[in-house]
């Protein structure tokens, strides 16, 4: 949930420094964390990755380990395809980018890229080096009213959205009112839609440490107020969806003006970078020249490779085989982990909370020694004394290793309740 600043949910704008973080509180906060996990040897490990994510061997010792960790969701961060695209485009290229501002001259091939992923995803795509990137470039713009031909936004902020979009508040907080929502809470968008005439929404699909967004109340307020959603899918792209559209489009569906959608292409996807999506080619060029995107930083000869190698590998059956195997091992997960707490039910996204910093990291220790790693979660990316153990299934492992990895898990909960 990696929540920087405001954490309260009011609507009451205050003044003065530290309205949206406070670096002076939780930098001290999350250190000490951080240095617990790292004294237990469970940060800066080195691997030899030659085994694939499913096989990880730890260089200092020799440990091998299965990564649970890891975002690439379906494994096709090593799929030979997708690799061998990145290779040959820099063979045909001889460049490794023109390190420019892209709005000004672009490859041919980039350029071919944005239409292959505009057909990919039926939505016109703008890609970006990393969502971060267009979330700093976009969400002042949207506030401002630059997005939707209007004055000024009220932009909203799900409690829960990413940093990389919440970082961008006091940004934000200069063109238009900021407020922050409680999580999923679709009766506060809504009585701010009834006193503001223009509000923009800012969330997540698939939230990174467990759950959904309510897609259809987001839809509902959309028809009756429209409302602007800004909505990072980047935990959803490729695991689900025609052509790996995501979970929002999957039940979205088709965009309009007041949607765009961010996702990452660093994680399902299996390539490197962050696209937008929008409903109408109106912005493309805007957004091209418009804060960061107009730095010359876009995407590498490389990335504009593998990217193109996963899109054949999307419009293959193979897709299909991974998204299934990735429900199948939900499924496994869910049943076998059946009157136990934890967080994101029907996501490929597991969250255990345990309390403590401590407990996180005694466990995410022992899991790692029997041959797992999982992330120790902990303040600021959860709240205070809601840390706990974050577990990413994906459409590369079998049956039998999911199977396998339940079974530790709930030994190591039992062994430290």
């Amino acid at each position: 949930m990696q929540v920087a600043g405001n954490r309260t949910g009011d609507t009451t704008a205050v003044m003065g420094p530290h309205r949206f973080r406070n670096n002076q509180r939780m930098v001290p906060a999350s250190e000490s964390a951080w240095r617990l996990a790292q004294d237990n040897g469970m940060l800066g490990i080195r691997v030899d990755a030659t085994g694939g994510q499913n096989r990880l061997r730890d260089m200092r010792t020799g440990h091998e380990f299965v990564n649970l960790a890891s975002c690439s969701y379906l494994g096709l961060n090593s799929h030979p395809a997708v690799l061998e695209a990145g290779i040959e485009a820099l063979r045909t290229e001889q460049v490794t980018g023109l390190a420019m501002a892209e709005c000004r001259i672009r490859l041919a091939s980039m350029v071919e890229l944005e239409d292959e992923l505009s057909a990919l995803f039926d939505a016109r795509v703008v890609p970006s080096i990393s969502c971060g990137v267009l979330s700093a470039a976009v969400l002042p713009m949207l506030a401002s009213g630059h997005l939707t031909g209007t004055e000024p936004m009220v932009v909203v902020f799900d409690r829960f959205a990413h940093f990389s979009m919440n970082f961008v508040k006091p940004i934000v907080a200069d063109e238009a009112l900021v407020l922050t929502c409680p999580h999923n809470d679709m009766r506060f968008l809504e009585d701010v839609c009834r006193k503001y005439p223009r509000v923009a929404y800012v969330c997540e699909g698939v939230y990174s440490t467990g759950g959904h967004a309510d897609l259809a109340g987001i839809r509902s307020l959309q028809d009756r107020y429209g409302m602007y959603v800004y909505l990072d899918d980047s935990h959803g792209l490729s695991t689900r969806g025609t052509n790996g559209a995501g979970f929002a489009r999957s039940v979205l569906g088709e965009l309009d003006d007041r949607t765009m959608i961010v996702a990452s292409l660093a994680k399902a996807f299996g390539s490197t970078g962050g696209i937008a999506m929008l409903g109408s080619s109106g912005l493309f060029d805007f957004l091209y020249r418009t804060g960061p995107m107009g730095w010359s930083q876009g995407l590498r000869t490389a990335a504009i490779g593998t990217t193109r190698g996963s899109i054949a590998v999307h419009r293959s059956a193979e897709l299909a085989v991974r998204q299934r195997r990735l429900r199948e091992n939900i499924d496994i997960f869910e049943r076998r982990m059946a009157g136990r707490e934890v967080r994101g039910a029907g996501s490929h996204i597991k969250f255990v909370t345990v309390g403590d910093n401590d407990r996180a990291v005694r466990l995410s220790t022992e899991l790692y020694r029997r041959g797992y790693y999982c992330s120790a979660m902990f303040f600021p990316i959860v709240a205070r004394g809601q840390a706990g153990l974050r577990m990413m299934l994906r459409g590369d492992m079998t049956a039998a290793l999911t199977e396998d990895f339940v079974t530790v898990l709930t030994d190591v909960l039992d062994e430290f309740s």
